[in-house]
């Protein structure tokens, strides 16, 4: 009879620490944030851009020869970043072979279009932190056929290859510290100028990281950046703002001279909130053409970006809200394996 009361007892304690797990479990939402308490940082975050598949047996990992059999390929895209693509903005080719092959042309393969012209929305959050995913779209090859493959001496395998260039942006915020004497700081300050401060960045293959500041004068302070290419893509930028939407070739480059010319760019937008401030004047950067704006190349797949910025004396303490924007094309890619088998020879 003891030994019932201590397992009853056992029992009992087991259902009350499951219940303690259960409530604490649900008390937290995707977002990181407790129940009832919206999120602290501004974006989901990562280096997400589009996620590219192929549909599930377009095409068949294996098929016969002899226009015996006939498929197409379909491309899946997915944008799980935080930035909403026009559909004019996306072009794709497949290569990896010869379209002739498979009694197609390179017509049929090219700068191909989304299927439909919708845009596709991106991966977001709202107030509470509750994450709505972004759209996916699809674009088939061949353009108005099916591939049917040829006649082959033997069983031949293929790649199959989706190339994907599209038009990005990066959205990253922080907050500058300025305090009404820049040079004597108080401990009791509402903020330190020379503290290391958070930067917060849109889901995207390239990001903002590493915010530094440091004060250079009474009413002077600088602040400096990276930009990195997070993703395993390319990216493409010139001064002109060309996107996929003047063609694939336009925006992502397969010429040598051309690619050289504008692979690594990203495209740099620096600006306080609101712009016209009346305390802190425009940033002035280093390597931008206008001070806060320019094209800048990325070196080993990073660049460091240093501004100064002039405060107006008359000021009391505060943290101003700066953002930086990056603008980019990316090609990124994505392949498969199809092996055609032959047929063997019949006689009659």
């Amino acid at each position: 009879m003891k030994r019932g009361k201590i397992n009853h007892r056992y029992f009992v304690i087991a259902l009350l620490l499951l219940a303690i797990f259960l409530v604490s479990a649900c008390s937290t939402s995707k977002s990181g944030a407790s129940a009832g308490s919206a999120p602290r940082k501004p974006f989901i975050g990562g280096s997400s851009g589009l996620t590219i598949t192929f549909l599930k047996d377009n095409p068949q990992p294996e098929i016969t020869d002899d226009d015996t059999f006939s498929f197409k390929s379909i491309i899946s895209l997915k944008n799980d970043g935080e930035f909403k693509i026009k559909s004019t903005d996306i072009k794709t080719n497949l290569v990896g072979f010869d379209p002739s092959d498979f009694d197609s042309d390179l017509s049929q393969v090219l700068n191909r279009p989304l299927d439909d012209s919708t845009d596709l929305s991106a991966r977001r959050q709202d107030a509470e932190g509750n994450i709505v995913d972004g759209d996916t779209t699809y674009v088939s090859f061949p353009k108005d056929t099916d591939f049917r493959p040829r006649k082959f001496s033997g069983n031949t395998e293929f790649t199959f290859r989706a190339d994907v260039c599209y038009a990005y942006q990066t959205k990253a915020n922080t907050k500058m510290c300025i305090l009404r004497d820049m040079i004597n700081i108080r401990q009791s300050s509402v903020c330190l100028p020379t503290q290391s401060k958070s930067i917060f960045a849109t889901a995207a293959p390239v990001q903002v990281t590493n915010f530094r500041q440091s004060v250079i004068g009474k009413d002077k302070l600088s602040f400096s950046f990276d930009v990195s290419l997070s993703g395993t893509v390319d990216i493409f930028q010139d001064r002109s703002d060309i996107t996929p939407s003047s063609g694939f070739d336009s925006a992502c480059p397969r010429d040598p001279r051309k690619r050289r010319e504008i692979e690594n760019k990203v495209k740099v937008d620096i600006e306080t909130i609101p712009p016209s401030d009346p305390i802190v004047q425009t940033p002035k950067c280093g390597g931008l053409d206008s001070g806060n704006k320019g094209i800048v190349t990325l070196v080993n797949n990073k660049r460091t970006i240093t501004c100064t910025v002039d405060l107006s004396p008359d000021r009391t303490e505060l943290e101003k809200v700066i953002e930086i924007t990056l603008n980019y094309n990316v090609l990124a890619t994505k392949e498969t394996k199809v092996l055609v088998k032959h047929l063997a020879d019949t006689t009659t």
